[in-house]
């Protein structure tokens, strides 16, 4: 079984802008919301796979029926618990003079002890050996920082592959429990180490690092710059496919769920890095944060090339 978790999801409205003014007063010639939140938008990207998944985390408020009704139509299944407070929600803004994205994200709900150790109990239940489990993405104010830590350990206790897509002290929590895989953005690796910007082989500097410290396989995004992917058998790099950009949320998501669909087909390292690639750029060229397709990915995978930096 794959489980996606999202302890932070959110209604994520989009709004189109001819000319975006910073000050006054903006009209939206166009709008859009989709149901949102990283794991959510990873299951979104496996449904189109074909893959079921079950998604878990906290949802409430007024919001909760909109996102359960939203996931049964889209054949997700659901092990959310229910919260008092309210579920929130992301502006996106695209301003079409510019091409400029900008988004506005609201903090989150008040987690409730009580609320945590239903889920914690809840998420327990359902890990079982050789399942994939994804954790990606922020959490509210009120839900500690070793969360992910605390999850991984007992992902792996019950025998499951754990993946982590986090940043910032999450992402350092969570390496202390060697997660299988992480998918981490240049800026995420590099603020690890407190760095602002570094170049391609200080990236994978670090992440060699964090493999010999037990991450068995280490997938970096680098935006416009392509890819990076190390694993026991090597390093393997692509680069990015020129596509017209029309949102940038949710394209690591669908590089998430390339790594899972590339591990349940057996792909082997430059097929899943070739894959996860193409749904990168499959991704960015939708609107919102839509998910990518098979049939929109089969049309960019041959324009892919990867290179191996180094092979063992």
């Amino acid at each position: 079984m794959i489980i996606t978790v999202t302890l932070n999801p959110a209604l994520d409205k989009t709004l189109y802008i001819d000319k975006f003014d910073v000050g006054g007063v903006n009209r939206a010639s166009k709008m859009r919301t989709d149901i949102g939140g990283k794991g959510i938008n990873v299951s979104k990207v496996l449904t189109n796979f074909g893959i079921e998944s079950v998604c878990t985390g906290f949802l409430g408020g007024n919001l909760r029926d909109f996102f359960l009704e939203e996931l049964e139509f889209k054949s997700i299944r659901k092990r959310f618990i229910n919260i008092k407070d309210n579920t929130r929600i992301n502006i996106k803004i695209v301003d079409r003079s510019s091409g400029m994205n900008t988004d506005i994200n609201e903090l989150g709900p008040e987690i409730t002890e009580a609320e945590l150790n239903e889920f914690m109990e809840s998420f327990t239940s359902i890990c079982s050996k050789d399942d994939i489990v994804v954790l990606s993405g922020g959490v509210s104010p009120s839900v500690p920082k070793d969360i992910y830590k605390k999850l991984i350990s007992i992902a792996k206790d019950k025998g499951a592959i754990t993946i982590l897509d986090a940043e910032g002290e999450l992402l350092r929590e969570g390496l202390e429990a060697k997660p299988h895989i992480i998918k981490p953005n240049e800026h995420e690796l590099s603020a690890l180490y407190n760095k602002d910007k570094v170049s391609k082989s200080e990236l994978i500097e670090i992440a060699s690092k964090l493999r010999k410290d037990g991450i068995s396989k280490i997938l970096i995004s680098m935006g416009a710059e392509g890819a990076v992917y190390l694993t026991d058998n090597g390093i393997f790099s692509a680069k990015a496919l020129k596509v017209p950009v029309k949102s940038t949320v949710g394209a690591g998501d669908s590089m998430v769920a390339a790594i899972v669909y590339s591990m349940l087909n057996h792909y082997d390292d430059s097929e899943t890095l070739r894959f996860a690639t193409a749904c990168g750029a499959a991704t960015v060229s939708l609107e919102g944060t839509q998910a990518c397709t098979l049939s929109q990915i089969s049309d960019l995978i041959n324009r892919i090339d990867v290179i191996v930096e180094e092979k063992k």
